[in-house]
């Protein structure tokens, strides 16, 4: 096990993912007993040991395993009250920078951009969606490639007010991400406006956009007269070994908002499910280059945002359970989870590619976050942090 944490510290190390991340965030007391960097760790270790609360990590502090990260020779690392004063007087603007530090380690390594298809060119894409989180409504762009980056974060002051946010953080996305700007953006129903059409156009992007059957657009009613009475231009169908499901694509193009449309239409049948069998979709986008294959998991991949981001950080820090009546505290203790999460998920990338030793680290054990994150606080013992 000790050749093992070694070669793990060492590949960890080599990427230099996390150095100088907590450097611009400045800490105001005067004569501080607790180390910022060691509070804010304490933050970034939540997700690690699936702490779902502020409580939850202080009751953690006071184990010797939590205490011997940081060679802590103290009572506890630090308290919940400690925690809470931390968060209230944090500078948000420090926090958001937080996460954009964290793009170009991201971007060395590959990790913002993915291939939709196994031969298909590398996609530079974007989601932007919303949730309740904490007792508070926001939206997330999230970068979608090997990981999931949550970039921006932009509060709502309820839940009708998702396109008024939104297009703002359109806006602020192209200044923010630089090279990182998403090139293709996976939307809702909600976003099939000409605002957005245009504005994305504008600023050099495409979008595409998942409809259910149920979601009226004229665009879509011609295309379902039209593969009704004379079939669609292309057509191509296909069994999804992962999903487990057969389907079929049918395609024709139209135009919005004065911009050319790929217009599909997607059948998926699912026979081992109890329900939910047969799935029909629509799916339109402005970019012309996407195969059939290409449009099929574009759509599935706009459940990333849902699936691994807002309930991972539900399932690692129980982010839609507990509630923090300020938001300054609750979008900066967000932030930090945010950021968190996303290191994890680029740890666990860049272990997987070295196969050998991430089987042995598994030891057998099913793959999942917690059991990985179980296994790799069992092979560390010692500090990793310096001593405050």
């Amino acid at each position: 096990m000790e050749n093992k944490t070694r070669r793990i510290a060492r590949i960890v190390s080599n990427h230099q993912l996390f150095q100088h991340l907590f450097d611009g965030v400045t800490d105001i007391r005067k004569h501080p007993c607790i180390g910022l960097r060691t509070i804010l760790t304490s933050f970034f270790l939540m997700p690690f040991f699936s702490l779902t609360s502020l409580f939850s990590l202080d009751r953690e502090a006071r184990t010797q395993r939590f205490k011997s990260l940081f060679g802590c020779s103290r009572n506890l690392v630090v308290s919940d009250s400690t925690l809470r004063r931390v968060l209230g007087w944090l500078d948000p603007h420090q926090l958001r920078t937080l996460l954009l530090k964290l793009l170009p380690p991201f971007e060395r390594q590959g990790l913002l951009t993915v291939r939709l298809t196994e031969h298909g060119p590398q996609r530079r894409l974007g989601i932007l969606d919303g949730s309740f989180m904490g007792g508070h409504w926001l939206s997330i762009l999230c970068l979608s490639g090997r990981i999931n980056l949550p970039a921006l974060i932009a509060p709502r002051t309820s839940q009708g007010d998702e396109m008024a946010v939104g297009l703002p953080l359109i806006r602020a996305s192209k200044a923010h991400l630089g090279a990182c700007f998403p090139t293709l953006w996976l939307l809702d129903a909600l976003y099939f406006t000409r605002p957005v059409f245009r504005l994305l156009r504008r600023l050099g992007a495409h979008l595409l956009i998942k409809l259910k059957e149920a979601d009226y657009r004229q665009v879509t009613q011609d295309a379902a007269n039209l593969f009704r009475h004379f079939g669609g231009d292309r057509e191509a169908t296909g069994f999804d070994h992962q999903r487990l499901c057969s389907w079929r694509i049918r395609q024709t193009t139209a135009s919005f908002a004065g911009f050319p449309l790929q217009v599909v239409h997607l059948q998926e049948s699912y026979p081992k499910r109890s329900r939910d069998q047969n799935v029909d979709c629509w799916i339109v986008t402005t970019e012309l280059s996407l195969s059939l294959q290409e449009l099929r998991a574009a759509a599935h991949q706009r459940w990333q945002i849902e699936n691994n981001l807002f309930k991972r950080l539900n399932h690692l820090a129980g982010t839609k359970r507990f509630r923090v009546k300020d938001p300054r505290a609750f979008f900066n203790l967000l932030h930090l989870l945010c950021a968190a999460v996303a290191m994890l998920h680029a740890l666990i990338d860049i272990l997987s590619r070295h196969a050998r030793i991430f089987k042995a680290l598994l030891a057998g054990a099913k793959f999942t976050w917690r059991n990985l994150f179980a296994r790799l606080a069992e092979a560390y013992e010692g500090p990793l942090f310096a001593p405050y």
